[in-house]
């Protein structure tokens, strides 16, 4: 996704391991839920990482867009970063740079969310679940193949938001929110996701290698241990900086790039597509025959 330089964050891993610091109201995080709706968005978005919420107090308290499909009747909802960190989730914080005397703004956005968001039916969770499969599905998967790079960017220029008025994903919840710090999106903030914000504010942290003279000699090796030191008069060990490839999406949470992903196929992507867009329509249809036999035409 594009997102131009205005807004900037750097994400950092929490280990569980660790006493959880002093959180930052007004930064967000990234993780990883089991509940339905949750999974849905991962699948369309193939990612590991399939929600996100933002922090409002230096405890962890943070304001979350409902993950789950059933059970829980509000659109939005209090959590704790520990819960997640208990759970044996990733945790991923992302550190934001907002516009001087706006935290509070973002804070208070979803701090109004919560309070004042009525409940979510049936029917707007319908609406959650077709917005990631025709939304941010089609977007995703044709992102991975070059062959489908010309579809991907028709995907770019024609989002298809679908959901029920102020009922937003956990990805959407937190742009809007960091749009009253200063934040700027190329798009619909509807658009964004959780593997989107991960992709675009994580940066591998780059080791040094250092380059000297190869000594292949165990003898060379001993009596370089044991000489006395002399003034270098040559050229000396220089410093140079590996730049990574770069990761794709949420991979960089695994130890090793996945092959599997690597491999993937235009012709497999493009079919994936065109199931998830055949099976949104029928269920729309349905949907719209489900109407039409439950309020009687006057």
């Amino acid at each position: 996704m594009r997102v131009p330089q205005r807004g900037r964050a750097i994400l950092r891993r929490l280990s569980p391991h660790t006493p959880a610091p002093a959180f930052r109201p007004g930064d967000f995080l990234l993780t990883r839920s089991d509940a339905g709706l949750a999974r849905i968005l991962g699948w369309a978005c193939a990612s590991e990482l399939n929600h996100a919420a933002l922090i409002v107090d230096p405890l962890g308290s943070v304001v979350e867009a409902t993950p789950t499909f059933f059970g829980h009747s509000r659109a939005f909802r209090l959590a704790t970063i520990s819960d997640y960190l208990r759970a044996g989730k990733p945790c991923w914080i992302g550190y934001v740079e907002l516009r001087e005397g706006t935290r509070q703004d973002v804070i208070a956005y979803a701090q109004h969310l919560l309070r004042n968001s009525g409940p979510i039916t049936h029917t707007g969770r319908v609406w959650l679940a077709l917005h990631a499969a025709f939304g941010v599905a089609p977007r995703a998967w044709t992102a991975r193949s070059p062959l489908l790079l010309p579809l991907h960017r028709f995907f770019e220029r024609h989002v298809i938001v679908l959901r029920e008025e102020h009922c937003f994903s956990s990805g959407e919840l937190v742009a809007r929110a960091l749009e009253r710090g200063g934040f700027m999106w190329n798009g619909d903030p509807a658009s964004v996701t959780p593997a989107d914000l991960f992709a675009r504010y994580h940066h591998e942290e780059a080791p040094v290698h250092l380059k000297g003279p190869r000594v292949t000699s165990i003898a060379r090796t001993a009596h370089a241990r044991h000489a006395a030191p002399r003034p270098s008069t040559g050229a000396t060990a220089s410093i140079t900086p590996f730049v990574p490839r770069g990761t794709n999406g949420a991979t960089a949470l695994a130890d090793a790039p996945r092959d599997d992903v690597e491999s993937r196929t235009g012709v497999r992507a493009l079919m994936q597509v065109g199931i998830l867009m055949a099976a949104g329509l029928a269920v729309i249809g349905v949907m719209e025959e489900l109407y039409r036999l439950a309020v009687p035409e006057s």
